[in-house]
């Protein structure tokens, strides 16, 4: 799905618009948050009224909200997306704070699961190289959000993307279709990257690494061997990759991993606005169906994600078509996935997203960004009530 991103974070005293040419499409991730620039003291509200500090004081780290049904094997993975576009201005005080607030958040949803996702950095789509650039959470920071859902007794995923700002429109602004000249030097350089978060990973009891996020143009390349071989040596447990759903819906992706996640953004064409819970269930098993009929118990949608407005059906993965506001639209495509995940016995859902920043318990606006559920009662009800079922995914033969 193409995606640029346009990040709008606000500050105390400024804010800060930093704007990236559109390209339509099905390819998210693209956010609608502004950029840090200063502290966020508590109080400083952006233009939706959600406010971006904590306060003075974080909890204490033993107290916060238990997970009533921890995830098990065998029972699925009812997770929600956070993103973290870190603001390095922040002390850890803050980082601990907007990490309780969104732990608690989750939990009240009925998840059990929580992946985190973050931004590496590129220059071009033909680059050779990686890297971090302050917006994205140090391994160290990352620990706090690490240990606090930890604690509350959630499976946590730790799950770096390449963000999209820098690269070229040309290539269609995707990290799916990134073209790097030497694929040696730049899988070196990911693989350098990725050494600190493989560590922190493995030191504070992630569940599970996502070793890449819907690199179409590199499934496939030998270089991923050993770079997933060198990542298990680092992180014990489940090394995992993410395909977009173009690719994983023509079979079996070629990045040698324990199992693939899905970023589930297929267009439903014939869906209008009324469509039903049932006529959506419709859609989702006719492009579930692409991967074979009945139960799949490996299949983990990584990212289900719609914006609240009218047409959206046709185009989920469309983060900047704004068009009237339909908030009826998302709540019925979630309610329309968990069906389906009962249904199939899917292995679990992932809903996106939850922004690291926000409180999630202001209400939305006009202004606020179309992909956030949170504030929005009927998407909220439908991730809850989602959560609060259970079934048995069954068992699959080794090899």
């Amino acid at each position: 799905m193409k995606r640029f991103v346009i990040f709008i974070l606000p500050t105390a005293v400024l804010g800060l618009t930093v704007g990236v040419p559109i390209i339509w499409g099905d390819h998210p991730i693209k956010f609608d948050h502004k950029r840090p620039t200063e502290v966020h003291w508590a109080g400083a509200a952006n233009e939706q009224g959600r406010v971006w500090g904590f306060g003075k004081d974080a909890p204490p780290e033993n107290t916060g909200p238990k997970v009533a049904r921890p995830w098990a094997k065998g029972s699925p993975e009812w997770g929600v997306q956070v993103y973290w576009l870190d603001d390095p201005a922040d002390p850890e005080s803050f980082v601990q704070g907007k990490a309780d607030r969104i732990v608690k958040y989750v939990v009240g949803l009925n998840a059990n699961a929580l992946s985190v996702s973050f931004p590496f950095y590129t220059v071009g789509s033909k680059s050779n190289a990686v890297a971090a650039r302050p917006t994205t959470p140090s391994p160290d920071r990352l620990a706090i959000l690490l240990d606090t859902a930890h604690r509350a007794g959630l499976r946590t995923t730790v799950r770096p993307i390449l963000d999209e700002e820098s690269l070229k429109p040309a290539n269609n602004g995707w990290r799916g279709n990134i073209a790097p000249g030497d694929r040696e030097a730049w899988f070196a350089s990911y693989s350098a990257f990725l050494a600190p978060y493989l560590k922190s990973a493995q030191e504070h009891d992630a569940t599970e690494f996502t070793i890449g996020t819907e690199f179409n143009s590199l499934e496939g390349d030998p270089h991923w061997a050993p770079l997933v071989e060198q990542a298990k040596k680092a992180f014990h447990g489940e090394v995992v990759y993410d395909a977009n759903w173009d690719n994983w819906s023509k079979g079996a992706v070629p990045v040698p991993t324990a199992s693939t996640g899905v970023d589930a953004y297929f267009p439903a064409r014939s869906a209008g606005d009324d469509a039903s819970p049932a006529d959506l269930a419709a859609s989702w098993n006719t492009w579930l169906d692409k991967r074979g009929k009945g139960p799949q118990p490996t299949t983990k949608l990584t990212e289900v994600g719609i914006p609240a407005q009218k047409g959206a059906y046709k185009t989920p993965g469309d983060f900047y078509t704004k068009r009237e506001l339909n908030e009826a639209v998302q709540a019925t495509w979630f309610t329309a996935v968990c069906q389906v995940a009962q249904e199939r016995k899917l292995a679990g859902v992932y809903f996106w997203s939850l922004y690291f920043g926000i409180d999630p318990t202001l209400p939305t606006n006009q202004d606020t960004p179309r992909m956030d559920f949170a504030g929005r009662p009927a998407s909220e009800q439908a991730i809850r009530g989602c959560f609060a079922q259970t079934y048995a995914v069954p068992e699959v033969a080794a090899g």
